[in-house]
C-alpha cells in the first residue's frame, strides 16, 4: 500500500513538472508570436493631389541585401516637386514616398548585409522613401558619413554629390584644369559642383539669377558668376573670347543653341534636367565641325548595382576632400516634417542658395 502511494506521488510530481515545462514553452512561444505580430508604425509624408501631410503605415523589414535607416534628415530636391505634382513617379517596385536622399542611423540589417553594423551613422541615395522616419535601402547605395560631417550636412549630400560626380567626371569625362560652365550655380547641384570642382580647376564659370547669388557662388569658389538676367551668358563668353570644355545644364530649352556655340573643340554638354523646356534648336554643323558630345542622365531609375559603382567612386574621390576641409556642403534652411509644404514653396521660389533639408528626427523631439 505504501509502495503504491509513493509511486502515485512520483507520477503526480512528474505530471506537474511536465505541466510546468509545457506552460513555460507555450508562454515563451506566445511572447515570441506577439513580438513577431507587433508592427512598427512608420510616420511619413503622404501626398494628396499636391498637398503633403504626415501619415502613418506599417513599417516593413529590410530585404536580405537591404539595411534599414532611422532617418535624421532628408534632402529636398527639384525632382520631389515634380513627383508631388504627379510628373515624376518612382521606378517600378520602389517606395511611393517622396525623397531621394537621407542621413541617419542603421537600425536593422538584412540577412546578407556585410558592410554595415547596427548604429552606423550613414547617408544614402534613394529611389524613394526619404520623407519618412525609416527607409529600407540596398546596402550598395549607402555610405558611412565622412568623419568630420554631421547628420544635417549629410542629409543633403548624396543626391547632389553623386549627380555631380557621375555627370561631370564619368559622363562628361572632365579632366583637371579644363574649363567648365555650370548653369544654376546657386542650386543644390550648383553649389555642390562649385565646392568640388574648385579643387580641380581655376576655370570654373556659373550662371545665377541675382547679384547676391552670383556673389555667393564666387565666395564658394567659382571663377566667375554671370547674372543671366542682366547679361546673356553667350554674350559674356563672346566678349571675353572664351570657350569652355564642359557644360552641365539643368535648364535646357533655348540654352541648347547657346551652349553649343561656346563649347571648345571636342567639348561636352551634359543635361541633368530641362527646367526651361524639353525642346531646343541646334545647329548640327556646330556639333559635327567641333566634334561635340551631347549627353544626359538621371540616377533614380538605375539599379542598386549601378548606383553602387558611383557610390564607391564618390567615397574614394570626394570623401577625402570633405575630410580634408576642401568641400563642405552648403545648407540653406531646414524644415520640420509638418513644414514640408513650406519647404517645397521655398524650393519652387528658387531664392535659396544651397540645399534645403527636411528635419525628420526633430519632428519626434
Amino acid at each position: 500500500m505504501f509502495h503504491n502511494l509513493k509511486l502515485l506521488s512520483n507520477i503526480v510530481g512528474i505530471h506537474n513538472l511536465l505541466l510546468t515545462l509545457i506552460t513555460e514553452i507555450v508562454f515563451k512561444n506566445c511572447i515570441m508570436y506577439t513580438k513577431c505580430q507587433r508592427k512598427i508604425i512608420l510616420k511619413f509624408i503622404n501626398n494628396n493631389e499636391g498637398n503633403l501631410f504626415i501619415d502613418e503605415k506599417v513599417l516593413n523589414d529590410p530585404l536580405d541585401s537591404q539595411i534599414q535607416i532611422e532617418i535624421d534628415y532628408a534632402g529636398i530636391n527639384r525632382a520631389d516637386i515634380l513627383q508631388r505634382k504627379g510628373h515624376y513617379p518612382p521606378p517600378k517596385g520602389e517606395s511611393e514616398i517622396i525623397g531621394l536622399e537621407c542621413s541617419g542611423k542603421v537600425s536593422k540589417l538584412g540577412r546578407l548585409v556585410k558592410k554595415f553594423t547596427l548604429g552606423d551613422q550613414v547617408c544614402a541615395i534613394l529611389a524613394g522613401g526619404g520623407y519618412a522616419e525609416f527607409v529600407n535601402v540596398d546596402e550598395k547605395q549607402v555610405m558611412l558619413l565622412p568623419s568630420n560631417l554631421n547628420s544635417l550636412e549629410a542629409g543633403g549630400l548624396p543626391e547632389t554629390t553623386l549627380t555631380v560626380y557621375e555627370n561631370i567626371f564619368n559622363v562628361s569625362n572632365f579632366q583637371k584644369d579644363e574649363s567648365i560652365l555650370i548653369h544654376g550655380g546657386s542650386s543644390g547641384i550648383g553649389t555642390t559642383a562649385i565646392s568640388i570642382l574648385k579643387n580641380y580647376t581655376k576655370n570654373l564659370y556659373v550662371t545665377a539669377g541675382t547679384n547676391q547669388k552670383c556673389k555667393s557662388c564666387i565666395e564658394l569658389g567659382a571663377t566667375e558668376a554671370i547674372n543671366y538676367k542682366d547679361l546673356d551668358f553667350e554674350e559674356y563668353f563672346n566678349e571675353k573670347n572664351l570657350k569652355v570644355d564642359v557644360i552641365l545644364d539643368m535648364v535646357g530649352g533655348e540654352y541648347l543653341k547657346k551652349n553649343l556655340k561656346i563649347l571648345n573643340f571636342k567639348g561636352r554638354l551634359t543635361y541633368i534636367a530641362a527646367l526651361g523646356g524639353i525642346k531646343g534648336e541646334a545647329n548640327l554643323l556646330h556639333i559635327m565641325n567641333k566634334q561635340l558630345k551631347i549627353s544626359g542622365s538621371t540616377l533614380r531609375s538605375r539599379t542598386p548595382l549601378e548606383k553602387g559603382i558611383i557610390v564607391d567612386q564618390v567615397q574614394k574621390e570626394i570623401w577625402p576632400l570633405i575630410e580634408d576641409g576642401k568641400y563642405k556642403p552648403t545648407i540653406f534652411e531646414t524644415f520640420k516634417m509638418h513644414e514640408v509644404n513650406k519647404a517645397h514653396e521655398v524650393m519652387e521660389k528658387s531664392d535659396h542658395i544651397g540645399k534645403i533639408v527636411l528635419d525628420i528626427k526633430g519632428e519626434q523631439a
